[in-house]
């Protein structure tokens, strides 16, 4: 918990890693992470519960998973790190073979609006399964094409579960390109 910042070039000479599962898990004290911190990093395939618990981490760089093409979990990722101020519309432009964005970012505070193109080039994904759960913090409406290029997508199971000010409507064609869901259930449960 003492842990307030990461060396941006700690893993530079680490090109072979596959995972980084937990490597932060619960670092409360972390406030920032470089946004260089994987650029030497193309062999990663997950990132499950890489920041997760991270309750002092307040923003996340654009950057961050630009040379990290071959990532397929981003599950768990950012989960309750409560304090996250937004989600950068770019975050997973270079990730085009993610498989699941599962808990990436549940109880999270996030406040503001998701951001249209966040999943824009990811045509992979099959799993939304409680990506947004219990982001209080989230306004505005959901994008109309947020989910545009998810063709795959199998589950939805709670990704907007409690996101409570979220206002508007549902867009209309939000699940348009997803022909393969088979699972909404609870997705928008106590909004």
């Amino acid at each position: 918990s003492g842990l307030t910042a990461i060396s941006e070039g700690l893993f530079a000479h680490c090109p072979n890693v596959t995972s980084f599962d937990g490597t932060f898990g619960s670092c409360s004290g972390l406030i920032s992470i470089p946004e260089g911190l994987f650029a030497n990093c193309s062999n990663v395939t997950s990132f499950h519960g890489t920041f997760t618990s991270c309750s002092g981490l307040i923003s996340i760089p654009e950057g961050l998973f630009a040379n990290c093409p071959n990532v397929t979990s981003f599950e768990n990722t950012f989960s309750y790190c409560r304090n996250l101020t937004g989600i950068p519309e770019g975050l997973f432009a270079h990730c085009p073979n993610v498989t699941s964005f599962e808990l990436t970012f549940s109880n999270c505070s996030l406040t503001g609006s998701i951001p249209e193109g966040l999943f824009a080039k990811c045509p992979n994904v099959t799993n939304f399964e409680n990506t947004f759960y219990y982001c209080s913090g989230l306004t505005g409406s959901i994008p109309e094409k947020l989910f545009e290029n998810c063709h795959n997508v199998t589950s939805f199971y709670q990704t907007f579960n409690y996101c409570r000010g979220l206002t508007g409507s549902i867009p209309n064609n939000l699940f348009a390109h997803c022909p393969n869901v088979t699972k909404f259930n609870s997705t928008f449960s106590y909004c």
